[in-house]
């Protein structure tokens, strides 16, 4: 469980689109203090993703200002009700495809083996049949 679990279990239960809270309101979630580098706006807007920014991005919010000790959340509409139909569709699509492949390669390979060992039996028979000659 991450330290900032509650600051995500938070975000999921409100029914608002925005939730614009001040460091100690944060804190107060979180059941612990920030640390200093969240007086930073790019803590919590890092382009690098960083574990406690999970606890928003995984709930499908965004930071949308910080400044003064007060950041404003807003639900990232986009993420939320467009993306995870297309993304369901295109990893499926995905899934499938690469199950296909799977499936040849696997064939191929069984193939292969069986081609190698008929030939091989070919080459002994032969071998066999030299001998006695």
């Amino acid at each position: 469980m991450s330290k900032y679990s509650p600051l995500s279990d938070h975000l999921a239960s409100l029914a608002a689109a925005e939730w614009r809270a001040s460091f100690a309101e944060i804190e107060a979630v979180l059941g612990a203090s920030l640390p200093k580098a969240a007086q930073q706006p790019g803590w919590w807007r890092s382009e690098a993703e960083k574990p406690h920014q999970r606890a928003w991005l995984d709930q499908d919010w965004k930071v949308a200002e910080v400044g003064g000790g007060v950041v404003t959340f807003r639900k990232d509409q986009l993420a939320h009700e467009i993306q995870p139909p297309v993304l369901k569709a295109a990893s499926e699509t995905a899934s499938h495809e690469a199950h296909k492949r799977q499936a040849l390669s696997v064939t191929a390979v069984v193939g292969g083996a069986v081609a190698l060992v008929a030939g091989l039996g070919v080459l002994v028979a032969k071998a066999v049949r030299s001998r006695k000659a």
